[in-house]
């Protein structure tokens, strides 16, 4: 799933890791992408992950199934494609839960990226 953001790479993870920590998510790392390329003397476009999770909602799902866990914690990416703003891209909860034959109640969890998403772009 993607949706624009109308501020840059940096602002946009900036929104989208105070929404996660504002809601009892731990923020676990934010990987640099272009910032990786530039130090192998390469380059790419500005491109960050928000690695981030809740341990009371994700383990309940690593209980039941684990092989979710190769998909836990939940990752958003955040990139400039060249247009204004940035792209901010993360995974359908649908497709994770049918990946893993998970019921529909207990998709929840995965659908937080959306909802943090929602939020920080709603800062703007």
């Amino acid at each position: 799933m993607t949706r624009r953001s109308e501020r840059g790479v940096p602002e946009t993870v900036a929104a989208i890791r105070s929404q996660a920590e504002q809601h009892g998510a731990k923020v676990i790392a934010v990987v640099d992408h272009a910032a990786a390329a530039q130090a192998a003397g390469m380059s790419m476009p500005a491109t960050q992950v928000i690695i981030f999770g809740n341990p009371k909602a994700g383990t309940p799902l690593m209980q039941a199934v684990p092989e979710v866990a190769i998909d836990l914690p939940l990752r958003v990416m955040v990139r400039d494609d060249g247009q204004p703003g940035s792209l901010v891209t993360w995974q359908d909860p649908a497709y994770v839960g049918d990946r893993y034959d998970l019921p529909d109640d207990q998709l929840t969890p995965l659908a937080a990226p959306e909802h943090l998403i929602a939020a920080a772009l709603e800062q703007a």
